[in-house]
């Protein structure tokens, strides 16, 4: 005989969860709208998610009515797939929190700074967190040269390298101490077109970027023969947390199958 969930369980226990998972996914995209300023591509992830779990539920009857009469091999492929994701999201997100903090950061020749993303003109804040780190670090290190990668994106009329450099000049940061790589659209292409400008890849290289993005930078860099390599990790506000972790997966995933 086979066994089935407990109707009192779907009804007061599984169901009240999906639909809370649901508004708070909703409520999320809305606070971290709220603190941005503007609502981004991935952030609306958060409502078609929420939407998800919301239709789930009301439809959850039918749908565990439908995969009871699906043969048992669909569902094998079906729990597998499942398995497979949930286990690479986590092996995945455990590494990137791993490697979310600075790490050989001695006596570097170079700090690449990758590019984040403008707004209004303006550096957005993950973008500006970024080269707050690299200004610290080159104020301590005045031989340092400072690499700011990133090109012109969609619906932008000056590229991402020339507002950082913009802002790392007025933070006291001499101009001949700063060199501009604007043609990158990715960060591939940051650590890609920035080492070529380095010509040698024997050089000590910081980069600069988020923290959770450093796992993903390293994989790279690594890829594209960066011998000697540190990274410099500037901090994240924690509500945008779940958001970048979230669409890291997506990246490290790309950057493993696709980026070469």
């Amino acid at each position: 005989m086979k066994k089935k969930i407990p109707e009192v369980i779907i009804v007061f226990v599984i169901k009240p969860a999906l639909i809370f998972a649901g508004l708070m996914c909703i409520w999320y995209f809305l606070a971290i709208s709220n603190f941005i300023g503007y609502i981004s591509t991935f952030n609306t992830v958060w409502i078609y998610i929420g939407v998800f779990l919301i239709l789930f539920t009301v439809f959850l009857k039918q749908i565990l009515w439908l995969f009871s009469k699906m043969h048992r091999i669909i569902k094998a492929v079906c729990l597998c797939l499942v398995i497979i994701f949930l286990s690479s999201f986590f092996i995945i997100e455990s590494l990137v929190f791993i490697n979310a903090r600075s790490k050989n950061t001695e006596n570097a020749d170079y700090i690449i700074i990758l590019g984040a993303g403008l707004y209004r003109g303006g550096p957005s804040l993950t973008l500006l967190r970024r080269i707050n780190v690299a200004v610290r670090y080159a104020n301590d290190n005045p031989d340092v040269k400072i690499i700011v990668s990133g090109g012109t994106g969609q619906g932008q009329r000056i590229s991402e390298a020339a507002v950082m450099s913009r802002v790392l000049q007025n933070n006291g940061i001499d101009a001949d101490r700063i060199i501009i790589e604007d043609k990158s659209t990715n960060t591939f292409e940051n650590l890609k077109f920035s080492g070529e400008i380095i010509s040698g890849f024997d050089k000590k290289v910081l980069i600069a970027s988020s923290e959770f993005h450093l796992f993903r930078a390293k994989i790279i860099a690594s890829r594209l023969k960066y011998k000697n390599v540190g990274v410099l990790a500037s901090r994240t506000p924690r509500i945008l947390l779940p958001t970048y972790y979230l669409r890291e997966y997506f990246a490290v995933i790309k950057t493993i199958f696709v980026d070469s």
